[in-house]
């Protein structure tokens, strides 16, 4: 080999194919993608949603360095893998969370979800999601207090065109039908004047997660049930919720934002396009085809098959999120592309089992989670077959 070619070609260890992005430029990108969303929500909620964010981001970052420091190890913090997981981490708390309960999960998120297993590319499920299931257990009535927006002037008026737009919509029924439309689409009376800072109430999922039986009372005093308004939600409820005007999570605001940040990310081919096309779709047809169950006093009733609210199951709670943002985690999804679907696919499945026969009304966190677990059967079933390789004799 002459001193040209020496110099031309290196021979190493694989891979021998190397791509410019690094791990902090995948970091950057992701954040990126997140800002937006997380900035309605410091609108919608008021400058409190900052506290959870930032005390979770620091947490995260902090507990990066001593553990590295601990473990005798490079120091890690500059690829933003730390920074990432505190964002998500807020992303999946509510806007009221104190600020040690957010740094304890962030704690929890690095040090026991990520560095206990060795550290980035090593851990076994979603660190932001598994600090949240660690809150979720340790103190669920403050991860379930149902924080709303605090009805600011952004909050206010989208509020306000979401049940005015649900008001036209619901006129434009009657107007095909030649019936009134039996949705509520009135504005409600609590709204702020000034002097409300806090609202708390029933999430989008909660409300929809086996809610009691409409009675009717008919001229003649019979009495019947119907399955409640919840379960068939009027355009407003599902234009608030796609668009940031329904209670929840920090990232469970915005699902119009959270994917325009999604698509950002699949144009930059930081995820593939399969987990969250799977994952939605499987969620859209399940939440539509299965019957959802209401209660009828002490009894239980279904609607009928294919009348379930899927715009709702796609907007509300944090599948959006769970689905561009956690599903997609380069560490804890499949290698393979029929791996990814499987694995798309059994969280859409698991998430829709969970929101309408569990005891909790959002079921992403978990979902993903168990199917993280899956991870390596889901690997070794979906291996590709080698070609060109002679069998050993017996």
């Amino acid at each position: 080999m002459s001193e040209e070619e020496k110099i031309l070609f290196t021979v190493n260890n694989s891979p021998h194919v190397r791509h410019p992005d690094t791990t902090s430029g995948i970091m950057f990108r992701v954040c990126l993608a997140l800002v937006p969303a997380l900035i309605w929500a410091v609108i919608v909620f008021g400058f409190r949603a900052l506290v959870p964010i930032i005390a979770s981001v620091v947490a995260c970052v902090v507990t990066e360095s001593v553990c590295a420091w601990w473990r005798g190890k490079p120091n890690s913090i500059r690829d933003g893998s730390a920074i990432v997981t505190g964002l998500l981490l807020a992303a999946v708390c509510p806007a009221n969370l104190p600020w040690w309960a957010a740094a304890l999960g962030g704690i929890f998120a690095i040090g026991i979800a990520k560095q206990a297993f060795g550290g980035l590319g090593h851990n076994i499920w979603n660190p932001a999601l598994l600090g949240r299931a660690f809150l979720q257990v340790s103190m669920p009535d403050r991860m379930m207090s149902g924080d709303w927006p605090h009805l600011s002037v952004a909050g206010n008026w989208f509020r306000n065109l979401g049940y005015d737009l649900g008001g036209t919509f619901a006129q434009i029924a009657d107007g095909v039908r030649g019936a009134p439309d039996a949705v509520a689409t009135a504005t409600p009376a609590m709204v702020n004047d000034g002097g409300v800072d806090v609202m708390t109430g029933a999430t989008a999922m909660a409300r929809i997660h086996t809610p009691a039986a409409k009675e009717i009372v008919d001229a003649a005093g019979n009495i019947a049930y119907a399955a409640p308004d919840a379960l068939s939600p009027d355009w407003g409820t599902i234009i608030r919720t796609w668009f940031g005007a329904e209670g929840g999570s920090l990232g469970e605001v915005s699902a119009f934002l959270l994917i325009l940040g999604g698509l950002y990310l699949i144009w930059k081919k930081i995820v593939a396009w399969d987990i969250p096309v799977f994952y939605i779709g499987t969620v859209a047809v399940l939440g539509f085809i299965l019957p959802h169950p209401y209660k009828v006093g002490d009894v239980y009733a279904f609607t009928s098959w294919f009348s379930g609210p899927w715009l709702l199951h796609v907007g509300g709670g944090g599948l959006i999120l769970g689905a561009f943002f956690m599903a997609t985690d380069m560490v804890t999804k499949p290698l393979t592309t029929s791996g990814r679907r499987v694995f798309a696919i059994g969280c859409g499945c698991i998430t829709l089992l969970i929101r309408l026969f569990a005891g909790y009304p959002e079921g992403v966190c978990y979902a993903i989670l168990f199917m993280n677990t899956c991870v390596p059967f889901i690997d070794s079933l979906t291996k590709p077959k080698v070609f060109g390789k002679r069998k050993q004799a017996k």
